[in-house]
């Protein structure tokens, strides 16, 4: 028996998307390129933590990052922008690893369930987008990082940390949340 997304899970995805986007591009613009999504992931990971326990089915991560690539892809449209492609396309991949990794498991109603969607997201993600940009982008900060690969593997470790202290600070809300209904 399949369960169907209602109209309410909808809503709830736009309004997780909408405080990724705006968070994604507040840090954009404070942190360095290849420091961006690690200094995203605690606020991104913690938004994750929340969308997924209450969504609670596979699916639901791909349900909230949805709408940033598509936003994104229409920006990269808009403005021949090959950055927000970048950052749809990485936004994709990640998803759709975690999804994959996830799926074994089960859904996103258990704790490590969410544990492990964050940190295959913020690993995944980094390693992609790292990767991809410095394909795109020859001689950038983020081909020296690919050729620097203690750095590079030490940044991606950071990256998945920075998610695990959002999905943390996720859970506990979550359980604030809980007592506070009882």
């Amino acid at each position: 028996m399949t369960v169907r997304w209602k109209r309410g899970d909808y809503r709830f995805s736009a309004l997780i998307s909408l405080g990724m986007l705006i968070s994604f591009f507040v840090i954009g613009r404070l942190a360095p390129a290849t420091m961006e999504l690690i200094c995203w992931a605690p606020i991104g990971g913690l938004l994750f933590c929340l969308g997924m326990a209450r969504l609670q089915r596979r699916g639901s991560m791909a349900l909230l990052i949805l709408p940033l690539v598509l936003v994104f892809a229409i920006i990269a449209i808009a403005l021949s922008s090959t950055v927000f492609g970048l950052f749809g396309f990485y936004l994709a991949v990640a998803t759709a690893l975690a999804e994959a990794v996830v799926f074994g498991f089960g859904n996103y109603h258990l704790k490590r369930n969410r544990f492990l969607g964050n940190v295959v997201f913020f690993s995944s993600g980094f390693i992609v987008g790292v990767v991809s940009a410095a394909l795109m982008i020859e001689e950038s900060e983020f081909a020296e990082l690919v050729n620097q690969p203690w750095q590079f593997a030490g940044l991606t470790v950071a990256a998945a940390l920075a998610g695990i202290v959002g999905w943390w600070i996720g859970e506990l809300i979550l359980s604030k949340l809980k007592t506070a209904e009882k």
